[in-house]
């Protein structure tokens, strides 16, 4: 086993896979490239055959930043849809109540990272561990370099490298053997050169010896132990290492996120990859200055006079005259030629910089050129966010999958229980649009059991205020969420992210049409036909509708009132319902 998996590992890191004829690639060194580089570092050394020091003009952070920007999402911008047959008001219980489990658990910070390393090394990828995700160092993570996806790699492997203490401790987690453990840490402190425990951990097909089988399995091997060589110093027998663990596994943990993908290779080119070749020059170019300045700041003499041999800077003291048979005459070290050509090249590599990166001034936030139209302006930013918008909808499309897999399954599991969710500001405001009309209708229905008739409509209003000054009172509310209440909650909301998040001209141009379709006809918001068109247009323009209106007409109808036929109003006895199932006091 171990010898596989240390054949995997060497033919990822050493053997290069081919793109096209002459076009070759290997992800380990790419990735290493790609620290060096992102860290102003040289990958051959910080100086150059001559001993000088290599100056570093690093050109990618800052295109870096702000292709991490343009792409960024935050959980405010998860929103949930109801789809056909769903519960709007239910979705929208589920929608406050998941952005404050995801700031519980600071998925934020997870966007945030993805955001931020996604431009860099062009791909991330997320290892989901009882149901939430952790980042996999690239560094340590083994794919089939010419896989499509990590679906498609015949291997993934993800090497580990643990202390002693963290290695007891993950082996209490995953309740491997004992005596296994034991093994592993004797085997450790025999060898010599090694600091850290490493694990491999292992997805991918394997062939049963016994049955002659192959499986998918999960298996965990820890790379310790000696070589056995004989005299002559030749390898007799392989480190077997020691299996920890070994089952069959249906697929596996991780989750992919790229830049730009490219055909014939899993890793994404980001950034960093993309601007290697300008990278080098510009630190060539940068070099080459520096060399020039330092001949520039040269002080040199020239004679034709033998007889002087020394140091005029150093051998000569002020106020001395020099007798000489030919004149002495400094040496013009500065070209304005060469400065010249210095800046045009670095122009040029910077301008082939900004045209890979889409790193124009206008998303830098420079000034433009003096002269420049405000219309071409924002032509030439909106052009380079429609750039930016299609990579993020790529990666909006596989974390809107993750969510669905993997972080809401967890949220239902971690809410199924009865829970209190808190309400404030406008959510607050927007419940009470929701509910204070069918709690007035209950205070209605309530007085009528008593005996006491139907209120007119002045009444009902009075109702309704009331309604709404009792839950205000305290400027906050606790409402109750019963249990199971968000089972099956998938079926019942769709997840947008980018259609709310980006252009806020769609979301204004919206809002503006809704105004004056309801202006124009007030009967929209009573009619339930043009309600439901009305809170169409309000979702597709990334808007939602309980923020402007209660999409839902009531189940039931109030009572046609009739003037007169009830007595005083008292104050109302307030039930408010969690929309969907059983009741809880506000």
């Amino acid at each position: 086993m171990i010898k596989k998996i240390n054949k995997e590992i060497s033919d990822f890191q050493t053997k290069r896979i081919q793109i096209v004829p002459g076009l070759t690639f290997n992800q380990y060194e790419t990735i290493n490239k790609i620290y060096f580089y992102y860290n102003s570092k040289y990958v051959t050394g910080e100086t150059d055959e001559e001993g000088d020091k290599k100056f570093f003009y690093n050109i990618n952070r800052n295109p870096c930043k702000i292709f991490s920007k343009a792409i960024d999402f935050d959980t405010k911008n998860i929103r949930l849809l109801t789809v056909e047959g769903g519960d709007p008001k239910k979705t929208w219980f589920m929608e406050r109540d998941l952005k404050f489990w995801m700031r519980d658990k600071e998925f934020g910070k997870i966007l945030n990272r993805t955001f931020k390393e996604i431009p860099i090394y062009g791909s991330v990828v997320l290892k989901i561990v009882d149901g939430f995700p952790y980042f996999v160092d690239l560094r340590n993570f083994v794919v089939e370099q010419s896989a499509d996806s990590l679906d498609e790699s015949a291997y993934i492997i993800e090497i580990h490298n643990y202390t002693p203490y963290d290695f007891r401790n993950v082996a209490k987690k995953m309740k491997w053997s004992n005596d296994k453990v034991d093994e592993v840490i004797d085997k450790f402190h025999k060898m010599e050169n090694t600091s850290h425990i490493r694990v491999f951990e292992r997805y991918g097909e394997l062939k049963n010896e016994e049955t002659n089988e192959w499986s998918y399995r999960r298996v965990f091997l820890a790379d310790v132990g000696l070589d056995e060589y004989d005299q002559s110093g030749n390898k007799l027998v392989e480190r077997p290492g020691v299996v920890l663990g070994d089952e069959e596994w249906e697929g596996h943990p991780y989750w992919e996120f790229h830049a730009d993908k490219v055909s014939g290779r899993w890793l994404g080119c980001g950034v960093v990859e993309e601007l290697f070749e300008p990278q080098i020059a510009q630190n060539q170019n940068t070099n080459l200055q520096n060399k020039s300045s330092y001949w520039a700041a040269l002080k040199i003499f020239q004679t034709r006079d033998p007889a002087v041999n020394r140091n005029l800077m150093t051998d000569t003291r002020n106020g001395e005259v020099l007798n000489v048979e030919s004149e002495i005459t400094p040496i013009n070290m500065a070209s304005s030629e060469n400065l010249a050509f210095f800046n045009q090249q670095d122009q040029r590599w910077m301008k082939n910089r900004d045209e890979l990166t889409f790193s124009y001034d206008v998303v830098q936030g420079e000034r433009l050129p003096a002269g420049t139209p405000l219309g071409s302006a924002q032509m030439a930013m909106t052009q380079t966010l429609s750039y930016f918008e299609l990579i993020q909808e790529n990666i909006a499309l596989d974390i809107k999958e993750m969510l669905y897999k993997v972080i809401i399954p967890k949220f239902e599991k971690e809410n199924n229980e009865e829970h209190t969710i808190r309400l404030v500001g406008k959510d607050l405001d927007t419940f009470i649009d929701m509910v204070k009309g069918q709690m007035a209708f209950n205070e209605v229905i309530r007085q009528f059991v008593e005996g006491r008739g139907l209120p007119n409509e002045e009444e009902v209003g009075i109702i309704e205020e009331a309604v709404e000054t009792l839950i205000k009172k305290d400027r906050e509310k606790n409402i109750k969420v019963p249990k199971g209440f968000y089972k099956n909650l998938k079926y019942d909301v769709d997840i947008d992210i980018t259609g709310e998040s980006v252009d806020t001209r769609v979301r204004n141009a919206t809002l503006f049409a809704i105004l004056q379709a309801v202006t124009s006809d007030p009967m929209m918001v009573e009619d339930p036909l043009k309600k439901k068109i009305l809170a169409m247009i309000a979702e597709n323009g990334g808007i939602n509708p309980n923020e402007i209106f209660d999409v839902e007409k009531k189940q039931q109808e109030m009572p046609e009132m009739t003037g007169g036929a009830g007595g005083g109003v008292s104050a109302p006895a307030l039930e408010a319902a969690v929309p969907g199932q059983g009741q809880t006091t506000v």
